[in-house]
């Protein structure tokens, strides 16, 4: 493999031999240090901590998948303290090195080329020169480290330019990331951080800059003008005003973007130490758990249900050829093989070559194969499934899953670290004590009683924090009133407020979290290593003009997410079709979670007057497919709503209705009676921890058993007035 790194913004004008085999070319540029600044509404680009690292996990993720020549251009500004930011000069996020950057990709990419460029850093609003292109009056922007030095910014008119020469001068397959945003506004909370402007007086627009810059841009106007222009023709004119503006929606690139215009793109802080943007981290994990299907709107479901799940108020965007392959070739798999160093087959455990040195952590699940094993795609080919339970320097011990033999398991056999994704069963909670509420307002009560609560009836899912990025925040408001925020301190949508007076205030609040994570987990459970996930498809489709309620769902047209989610009107009917292409027939099950964080049975659907459905399961053959119809309406008083639609299949007898939940202000009885399925279903760990009395997990990781199948999938879909 070639491998070109540089790390610097020289421009390289020197031409490449045409003819050669295509590069995969990026172009990385992390900001954590910011110059001093201070905008005319008084906002400030503050320092960030997660920039840089993201770039540096970008990169090693790259060099780990991609299998064609690579050259590897970055651009950082460490926080290193001072007023400079850390490596050479040469080598920051300038505007000058930025745009010297961009030029020298631009001339070194050769027809075929592959182009992938990611900003992890501030994003800014300037006003445009290009009213008539920009019918909201902004431009939106990069922010460079200089800002503060009198620099300009890089606007999104001039990265239009680049995409455009990219595209059609260059015939190049062109991805780009942006963790940032050019809205949104402060955070309240522990070690989280908005990407964009903070701290602007009262009655100013947060984050947008009049300060006067040169607005001469990479290039003529005209050049500028021509190129968005252009763009937007590509995409048949059609901007997604409702999601983000950043850049026209064109086919000729794919554009991931951290969130939409009106929200804010988080950074925080990991357990571990050290900070990573929200959106950078769910694209790495999704990396890691891609199957067969490798185009970008599958991972992209993947990144919006990990960050959506946490973080509601940020909701990563998708513009451009969501069918097109990622990096636009096939990724070589990451294969982090350990060997068995020892056996212990009295108690089961092994000795794994790998340790803390390694970042190996209890927990951590390791497949293992027979020795020899070079393809580790076949799991039925896995001879058990051992959890760290044990770690040393550069050794760990782990205990084979239950049902596993230890006789099949040899010396020196491998051992693969399997999908580290997992699903937190702990969740940190802080009690936030805010500054700008009257003294008569006993804070400190009315938050202990919350903490007591916690300690009392938290069943080991929420634990007290005061550092770190927490799941959940406690505070209140100014009508006395408990309030549940999420980590950047924005209210979780639709879980209501609690009157400290009220009986029993602090344990509703409890049992509302508790409510929260439940929803939640089942939010984040995301595909496992199945092959059955490739074998599936699953579509919204509109009936056909004609169709009636009382006949059976057939024919339909495909219906097209618009942005984040698929957008239908109130009282309409749509259908789900899903489309078995494996050679074994398959079990569905159907659930609906609700933005009021009920979780309801659509498929097979319960019986008038029942909670639960009478059978557990519906059944699609091999090669064949099936159609469910559902009708959406509208909570009274409300023009939208949000509902994820949970697909679950399976090959095997199972039961999903201990999922279901009523909305989060409904009280809880336990007077269903949900059947047990077998103690080898997939989902069982997870069942087994959500209804444990006293929780004794941090996390659970739901993967399949060998010679288990399932999968899951979700759509989102809003239902708003026209």
């Amino acid at each position: 493999m070639n491998d070109q790194r540089s790390s610097g913004a020289e421009d390289t004008r020197t031409s490449e031999p045409r003819g050669a085999s295509p590069t995969f070319r990026a172009l990385l540029i992390g900001v954590d240090f910011y110059c001093l600044n201070k905008l005319p509404n008084d906002a400030t680009y503050a320092s960030l901590r997660g920039c840089v690292s993201d770039v540096d996990r970008i990169e090693k993720a790259l060099r780990a998948r991609i299998t064609m020549p690579l050259d590897i251009r970055t651009l950082l500004s460490p926080n290193v303290g001072g007023d400079r930011p850390g490596g050479p000069e040469s080598a920051w996020p300038t505007y000058k090195n930025m745009k010297a950057a961009l030029d020298g990709l631009l001339a070194r990419t050769q027809p075929g080329d592959h182009v992938y460029i990611h900003y992890s850093g501030h994003g800014g609003r300037v006003l445009t020169k290009f009213a008539d292109l920009k019918p909201g009056g902004f431009d939106e922007t990069l922010v460079p480290t200089d800002i503060g030095d009198g620099s300009r910014y890089l606007r999104d008119l001039d990265v239009a330019y680049y995409l455009d020469a990219l595209t059609r001068d260059h015939q190049a397959t062109v991805t780009v990331v942006l963790d940032s945003c050019h809205s949104g506004g402060a955070t309240r909370g522990v070690h989280v951080a908005p990407r964009c402007a903070t701290g602007a007086r009262e009655g100013a627009d947060p984050t947008l800059d009049t300060a006067e810059r040169p607005t001469d841009g990479v290039a003529s106007d005209e050049a500028l003008r021509a190129a968005w222009a252009r763009l937007e023709a590509a995409g048949g004119g059609r901007r997604a005003a409702t999601a983000t503006t950043w850049l026209p929606e064109a086919r000729d690139y794919v554009l991931l973007a951290a969130c939409r215009d009106v929200e804010t793109a988080l950074e925080v802080r990991l357990a571990g130490g050290g900070s990573t943007g929200v959106m950078t981290a769910a694209f790495l994990d999704a990396l890691e758990g891609l199957g067969k299907d490798q185009t970008w709107r599958a991972l992209y479901e993947r990144v919006l249900a990990s960050v959506h799940s946490k973080y509601s108020s940020q909701t990563p965007q998708l513009l451009g050829q969501g069918e097109r392959q990622i990096f636009g070739a096939e990724l070589r798999p990451v294969v982090n093989a350990v060997r068995v160093h020892e056996i212990d087959a009295p108690n089961r455990r092994v000795k794994l070559g790998a340790g803390l040195a390694t970042g190996t952590q209890a927990g951590a699940r390791f497949g293992i194969y027979p020795p020899g094993t070079t393809d580790f795609t076949q799991l039925n080919q896995r001879v058990g499934v051992a959890t760290v339970d044990k770690t040393m320097a550069v050794e760990s011990w782990a205990s084979l899953e239950e049902g596993a033999a230890i006789a099949p398991v040899e010396l020196g056999a491998p051992a693969l670290l399997e999908d580290t994704g997992s699903i937190a069963l702990r969740r940190a909670v802080n009690l936030f004590h805010r500054d700008d509420l009257p003294s008569e307002i006993d804070q400190d009560e009315a938050l202990g009683a919350v903490g007591a609560e916690i300690e009392a009836r938290g069943r080991g899912f929420l634990e007290l924090v005061s550092g770190g990025t927490p799941h959940y925040q406690i505070a209140l408001t100014r009508d006395r009133r408990y309030e549940i925020w999420d980590p950047s301190g924005k209210p979780i949508p639709h879980v209501g407020t609690v009157a400290i007076g009220a009986p029993g205030a602090a344990k509703v609040v409890v049992e509302r979290l508790i409510h929260l994570l439940r929803c939640q987990s089942i939010l984040e459970l995301a595909d496992p290593v199945s092959g059955l996930k490739d074998k599936l498809r699953v579509e919204l489709l509109t009936p056909p003009p004609g169709w009636s309620e009382s006949t059976p769902a057939s024919g339909g047209t495909v219906i097209e997410p618009d942005g984040d989610a698929y957008v239908i009107k109130p009282d309409t009917w749509v259908f789900l079709r899903v489309v078995n292409e494996s050679d074994s027939p398959v079990n569905v099950a159907v659930i609906d979670l609700g933005d009021d964080w009920g979780i309801r049975a659509l498929e097979p659907p319960p019986p008038e007057g029942l909670a639960l459905p009478t059978r557990r399961y519906s059944t699609v053959d091999a090669r064949r497919e099936a159609r469910f119809a559902f009708q959406f309406f509208l909570p009274q008083g409300r023009d939208s709503s949000l509902d994820v639609i949970k697909v679950f299949v399976t090959l095997g007898d199972a039961d999903f209705w201990w999922l279901l939940h009523t909305s989060i202000d409904t009280p809880v009885t336990r007077s269903l009676t949900i059947r047990d399925t077998a103690a080898n279903d997939a989902l069982f760990r997870l069942r087994e921890a959500l209804d444990a009395e006293q929780n004794t997990l941090r996390d659970v990781r739901p993967r399949s058993a060998p010679g288990d199948a399932w999968t899951t999938r979700q759509l989102r879909v809003e239902t708003r007035r026209a």
